[in-house]
């Protein structure tokens, strides 16, 4: 009799903990329905000028494309993998409810052949993307801008 309350207290206590472990928290849900956009534009430069970055979790890809050149630079599409803790930091820095606040487009972007860079955070089916001028920033996503431009600089373009 005690061999059957003991193996009856065990296996409640067992499902437990394994209903638990496989319920994702509302917060973790919704940081693995995360996908962030980045990149770089150039509109009167020759070669590849569009950059841009797709990252979900801790696999990126690239792709690469010409704005004048398409003939002689085809689109170039590759991918790579970040480690956990980049894409930690990626996540903790991109508020998606402030971002969402942000205007789409900041200062004039590619005026003057200067550049253009954006950002866009989708969480689930609802995106937002903001463009600014390359090597400026958006005001109070300034860890995020850092992170993402890091990331680019470890892996600028397909090889």
């Amino acid at each position: 009799m005690k061999l059957l309350v003991v193996a009856l207290i065990f296996s409640v206590a067992l499902g437990h903990c394994t209903n638990t472990a496989l319920t994702p928290t509302p917060e973790q849900a919704s940081a693995d329905a995360l996908t962030i956009r980045t990149g770089t534009s150039f509109g009167m430069c020759a070669g590849y000028c569009v950059h841009e970055y797709v990252i979900n979790g801790t696999s990126v890809a690239l792709t690469q494309s010409a704005t004048r050149t398409q003939n002689q630079h085809p689109i170039r599409t590759c991918q790579f993998t970040i480690n956990e803790a980049d894409w930690s930091a990626l996540k903790a820095a991109a508020n998606v409810d402030a971002f969402r606040q942000q205007p789409e487009r900041l200062g004039c972007p590619d005026c003057a052949d200067g550049g253009a860079e954006f950002i866009e955070l989708q969480l689930n089916d609802q995106k937002h993307r903001v463009t600014f001028e390359y090597g400026k920033t958006i005001p109070g996503f300034e860890p995020l801008v850092d992170l993402l431009r890091r990331q680019r600089t470890a892996h600028p373009s397909c090889k």
